[in-house]
């Protein structure tokens, strides 16, 4: 057990306390009475010191595994969205009804350094709700399945607590007005049965970005909350002289860029956000992504993305 560990868990009582424990009360003496009342009273108290270490062992490895079940990383999963919500990340809007869908336990690995240019994954559980089916071709869901305003996929990781990645969907209002309306002309293939459920309709896109984060919120300001939520110096955007990088054209955005603007229009490959943090794993990127899905929208943050 580390020395710093325990000092946190004893509260930063002085060594020379412990020390006093091992000490005799008097100096030593020929009486054997006295001989056997000393060893009696080293014994019993040598038993308190046995049992103070015990449960410094506990409290030392509950210091070191903030979240150890299930339940505790749907727990500390809400936990860290309410910070997310103080911070100004998200708006207060946002909510997971219910109990999580699904809990997934992911063990503690290293990514290739080709696709994720060796970042260490830590321990961690993925906590999702899921948003529930989403009406874009006019086809009345089972009554069973739980339709939700917003669904996430929540990394949480289990050393510090802290969410390393976060997939937070929003869907669109009833009386919300699409931006774009793609036409689906999918005819039925009698050699893939699959296909038949596709009939012909169309696929309503829209901009509710405002359900999930402000406004008003701009690249320089997201990536700042996200920095002090993690813990981080500052940022930096990646550039095209870096070799992971994937933007427009014309260059790296302009961090006073409104974030909802970023939105990947037409689903192009490698059209995200990297972002470096200063005080994060060298070299290793994180990532900001917006998406338009028929009927809802996605935000992607931090750790895992489909890069490559």
């Amino acid at each position: 057990m580390r020395r710093e560990l325990l000092s946190k868990a004893l509260g930063d009582i002085d060594d020379h306390f412990i020390a006093e424990a091992y000490r005799p009360a008097w100096p030593a003496s020929d009486d054997p009475r006295k001989s056997i009342h000393v060893k009696r009273k080293r014994f019993i108290t040598l038993g308190l010191v046995a049992a103070i270490l015990m449960t410094l062992s506990v409290a030392a490895y509950a210091l070191n595994q903030a979240v150890g079940t299930p339940q505790a990383a749907q727990r500390v999963a809400l936990q860290e969205i309410e910070r997310w919500k103080e911070l100004g990340l998200l708006n207060q809007e946002v909510q997971f009804e219910g109990d999580a869908d699904k809990i997934v336990e992911i063990q503690a690995h290293k990514g290739s350094e080709s696709y994720w240019y060796g970042r260490f994954f830590s321990h961690r559980y993925d906590v999702r709700w899921h948003l529930g089916p989403v009406n874009w071709r006019d086809q009345t869901p089972p009554p069973e399945l739980v339709r939700r305003k917003y669904g996430c996929n929540l990394s949480i990781d289990t050393l510090t607590g802290k969410m390393v990645a976060a997939t937070i969907d929003a869907r669109a209002d009833e009386d919300a007005v699409a931006v774009r309306e793609d036409v689906i002309q999918k005819p039925v293939d009698p050699l893939e049965p699959r296909a038949g459920w596709v009939p012909d309709g169309s696929m309503y896109f829209y901009d509710n970005f405002e359900d999930i984060f402000p406004a008003n919120m701009t690249v320089d300001r997201f990536c700042t909350l996200l920095a002090e939520y993690w813990g981080f110096s500052g940022y930096r955007l990646a550039e095209t002289v870096d070799g992971m990088y994937f933007d427009e054209p014309q260059g790296p955005v302009n961090p006073n860029t409104l974030l909802k603007d970023m939105i990947n229009t037409d689903h192009r490959d490698n059209y995200y956000l990297t972002v470096f943090f200063e005080g994060d794993q060298p070299g290793a990127p994180m990532y900001i992504q917006l998406e338009q899905f028929p009927g809802y929208v996605t935000i992607m943050v931090g750790t895992d993305h489909a890069v490559g």
